[in-house]
């Protein structure tokens, strides 16, 4: 019988974890951005990427109630571009190297797994994947634009008889980056309470009941601190769609459950 591991042999082993998943990050963050999309003409990913944030994530013009606000984009500092490439870099290379990240996690976990635990996180991976692109999607194409948009309209100034607001890139940037990658980790959530549920670690009879309330309240709150616009619609964008999704995952998982009983 072999014997069980010691917290500190525990702590060991998840540093070690961290360890490899921090360097495959670096690794990533320093190769993957300058890989090109074309052979013809070279244009890395570390161009392309910061110019599809600005030109759709972020608008240059808002029309409110038919006045036009102009946003003009200004640099703190002359390390602005700098920044901007860093920033870039990074949301590249954990998008990337995400997969290996989540390996690492699922490797320091497998240990205490049953083998049907491990059956369902190993089915459960790909779709795990495909849920955190699914999240970067909408934190790219609705998240940031509304965000964006309530953001620069309540700031906008008067300026030589025009509407203006101002916006550093460097702060662009690092709020898409947060916001994208928080988005696709929060989008990771509803396959878990899925298998939760499924497995009768959690109990989630009720669609209706208090469980569901207090999945409700979670939901909500990761919506606020994920769009952070003070009006509350881009954290409603948010919030209808996530938790329509966990709401499925628990359907789902007390339907399969009861056809197995």
């Amino acid at each position: 019988m072999s014997r069980e591991a010691t917290i500190w042999e525990h702590a060991e082993e998840l540093l070690v974890r961290l360890r490899r998943a921090l360097i495959a990050l670096i690794i990533s963050t320093l190769i993957v951005p300058f890989i090109p999309l074309s052979i013809s003409s070279y244009k890395p990913l570390l161009i392309i990427v910061p110019d599809l944030i600005l030109s759709y994530a972020v608008p240059h013009q808002i029309n409110v109630f038919g006045h036009t606000v102009e946003v003009l984009f200004t640099a703190e500092s002359p390390f602005a571009g700098l920044k901007i490439y860093l920033y870039s870099a990074l949301l590249i290379g954990f998008i990337f190297v995400s997969p290996y990240i989540a390996y690492q996690i699922y490797a320091f976990i497998e240990p205490a797994l049953y083998p049907h635990e491990k059956r369902w996180l190993l089915m459960g991976a790909p779709i795990a994947i495909i849920l955190f692109l699914m999240g970067v999607a909408l934190a790219l194409l609705v998240v940031l634009p509304f965000t964006y948009t309530i953001m620069f309209t309540l700031s906008a100034t008067v300026a030589a008889d025009r509407l203006i607001a101002y916006a550093t890139i460097e702060s662009i940037m690092a709020s898409a980056l947060l916001i994208t990658i928080a988005t696709g980790i929060a989008f990771e959530i509803p396959l878990i309470i899925f298998i939760l549920t499924y497995t009768g670690i959690i109990n989630v009879e009720s669609l209706t009941g208090d469980a569901m309330k207090y999945l409700l309240v979670l939901s909500a709150l990761i919506a606020a601190l994920i769009s952070p616009d003070p009006s509350g619609v881009g954290m409603m964008l948010f919030l209808i769609p996530y938790f329509t999704m966990i709401f499925i995952a628990v359907a789902l998982a007390n339907m399969l459950r009861k056809r197995k009983q």
